[in-house]
């Protein structure tokens, strides 16, 4: 099943609120308090469970933050619309994921929606600091206090009967994408390609930790993994832009 009308509603509601805030800037701080509570409102009445609130609250935040960098009229609303899009699969999957656990097709759109948030996330949270010239301290937690959260739902929804390994391996990727924050301050590049190069880090690891929790982690996926990672970011460095230096 891949139509269900509550979470359909709500996304018309949440598109609702992006529109408003496009043609309203002034609103853009009660806009995003008032999303933000409308997405824990709603994920906890479809998900019944505090675990399902993470994916769609913070997707739901970064949205409307990352909105706020985008100039272009026409570009917000295609950005609103792909926001949309993505907040339905969250509250899809939550769904079925309520319905039945395990359900594979409903953990994979979440993954979708939470590497979609964790992209809007870090996207936004640099952009924030390049523009508002906040402490470096302040991003790091930021990138802290979104990876931690989205990496345990994800992993726990992996390893059910397992509390300590998820809250250990959750932990671990918060804090190395911390440092990865700190290390970025001191990148000259725009905040779309900081968030692609955090995004392309924090998978991998993800990739592995997923891989291991399935019995699936092997040398030769590692290497694969190490290789093709490196590429991407070497080839989104060589072919960024570089900010002057002030």
């Amino acid at each position: 099943m891949f139509f269900y009308f509550p979470a359909f509603f709500y996304a018309l509601i949440f598109l609702a609120g992006l529109e408003i805030i496009i043609y309203s800037p002034g609103l853009f701080i009660p806009g995003i308090i008032a999303l933000a509570i409308f997405s824990l409102w709603n994920s906890k009445k479809i998900g019944k469970r505090w675990l399902f609130l993470i994916v769609p609250t913070i997707l739901s935040l970064s949205s409307v933050t990352l909105l706020y960098f985008i100039d272009i009229y026409a570009e917000k609303h295609l950005f609103a619309i792909l926001s949309v899009f993505l907040y339905y699969l969250a509250l899809l999957s939550t769904y079925r994921l309520r319905n039945y656990i395990k359900d594979q097709t409903a953990a994979g759109l979440l993954m979708a929606s939470a590497i979609a948030a964790i992209f809007f996330f870090y996207s936004s949270s640099y952009g924030i600091y390049l523009n508002f010239a906040i402490n470096s301290w302040v991003l790091i937690l930021l990138y802290f206090w979104a990876t931690f959260p989205i990496s345990y739902q994800c992993l726990k929804i992996i390893r059910i009967s397992q509390q300590k390994p998820v809250l250990t391996y959750s932990l671990l990727l918060g804090m190395i994408m911390a440092e990865i924050a700190w290390m970025i301050t001191f990148w000259p590049f725009g905040y779309l390609t900081t968030g692609v190069i955090a995004l392309i880090f924090y998978y991998a690891l993800w990739d592995l930790i997923r891989s291991h929790f399935l019995n699936l982690l092997s040398k030769n996926r590692a290497m694969a993994n190490i290789i093709l990672f490196s590429f991407l970011v070497i080839l989104i460095l060589a072919s960024s832009k570089w900010l002057p230096s002030v």
